[in-house]
């Protein structure tokens, strides 16, 4: 008989998700069941619990953590132009990946899965394989218990990972892995996260997307630079157009619109529809990453000598660990030395939470009820920010001067 309940049943609220304690179970009695809202949330079968305290001694949400510290802080891009249109920022975590790729190593991160209508973080050994796991998937992922045995057994024979993910993703992982994380063969990389989306959302988007052209999804690319980096697109192609690679910048996706008028989108940077715990994170700058990579948003005023075309990195190399991976680079970027100061006016979610939009309550419930998404946009129409409507100009500005000076 249990002498106490474990303590990520009661967490409520505070649960980020990660799956970090149904891996960890040594009786494998929690499953990661999705919650009204389709976020995954681990369900305990108290009938086979032994009360060993493993889930949560795992649990990011539980305990204090260190603050990582960034011993350099860099902007950078991949030289190769090609490669930084493929990412969704400078191409940076693309390089990182093909180094350890190409030691034979292993890289887990997150794919699209089921038609697109899932997201799901996998294990990659191959480069063929790689861009499953390039460019931002705005959903939160399912890092299932064969992830987590993937990256230790990996590690435990000898071959070199790269883990990314979201803060509490890391957080999860290295907490699972234990001393592990701390060889030299383990590198984790954390994004720079304004939160996670709801899965139920994204499944009910990407049907409506489907019955609206009439055929299944087969790509999405939601950082598409058809449109520039700054003014970023959301590509969905379909079944039917099996020659577009929506991966691709010059490739025009048959279903394409910049980020300001894609409703998902919008409901996204609104953050209305974000997971609970996205809006008290307890692991922003303490989820342990050797390396935390994301967009330079703002880097034509803080280092105005950069051509930003195609996406600049911002690059946190917060151990040592991380500045050797980002050396080893180095013949391949562009590069720059920066700083926090220059980093967060463009990324204030890399240290504090965002704040939930004013109706979250309504659309959560609207949406976990069961109102269809035609429904969910008449009532819910979300503007933009200004900034994001000043970064969209800027980018259509950029692209109209780069067209107009070509035929000069």
């Amino acid at each position: 008989m249990l002498k106490s309940l474990p303590k990520i049943t009661l967490l409520g609220d505070a649960c980020c998700g990660c799956g970090a304690c149904a891996a960890r179970c040594p009786k494998s009695c929690i499953g990661m069941i999705t919650d009204g809202c389709g976020f995954p949330t681990p369900m305990v079968n108290l009938d086979v619990c032994i009360g060993c305290g493993g889930c949560d001694s795992v649990c990011p949400a539980m305990g204090e953590r260190p603050k990582d510290g960034a011993q350099s802080v860099l902007w950078a891009k991949s030289r190769d132009r090609g490669e930084r249109l493929a990412s969704s920022s400078g191409g940076v975590f693309g390089l990182l990946a093909l180094d350890v790729l190409a030691d034979g190593g292993v890289v887990c991160g997150a794919a699209w899965d089921e038609g697109c209508r899932h997201v799901r973080h996998v294990l990659v050994e191959d480069g063929s394989d790689l861009d499953s796991v390039m460019r931002s998937k705005y959903v939160q992922s399912s890092v299932g218990r064969k992830a987590y045995e993937g990256v230790r057994e990996a590690l435990r024979g000898g071959r070199r990972v790269l883990f990314s993910g979201t803060a509490c993703q890391v957080a999860g992982m290295r907490s699972y892995l234990g001393k592990l994380a701390d060889s030299d063969g383990f590198l984790s990389v954390d994004v720079i996260c304004h939160g996670v989306p709801s899965p139920l959302l994204w499944e009910k988007w990407a049907a409506y997307k489907e019955v609206g052209v009439g055929a299944a999804l087969r790509a999405v690319n939601m950082r598409s630079k058809a449109t520039g980096w700054l003014s970023f697109s959301a590509s969905y192609a379909y079944a039917h157009d099996a020659e577009k690679d929506v991966a691709r910048a010059s490739s025009a996706a048959a279903d394409s619109c910049i980020f300001v008028d894609d409703w998902y989108m919008k409901a996204f940077l609104a953050n209305a529809s974000l997971r609970p715990s996205c809006f008290a994170c307890r692991v922003k700058r303490s989820c342990g990453s050797d390396v935390t990579l994301g967009d330079f948003w703002g880097i034509q005023s803080s280092h105005p000598e950069v051509d930003y075309e195609g996406g600049v990195s911002a690059v946190l190399c917060n151990t040592s660990k991380g500045l050797a991976a980002i050396e080893r680079l180095k013949s391949g970027i562009e590069w720059g030395e920066s700083s926090l100061e220059k980093v967060l006016p463009g990324n204030p979610s890399l240290v504090r939470p965002v704040v939930p939009y004013e109706r979250r309550g309504e659309f959560m419930a609207d949406l976990e009820c069961g109102r269809g998404i035609d429904e969910m946009m008449a009532v819910y129409g979300f503007e933009p920010s200004l900034a994001q409507r000043v970064r969209s100009k800027l980018g259509g500005v950029k692209r109209r001067l780069k067209k107009l000076l070509g035929k000069a």
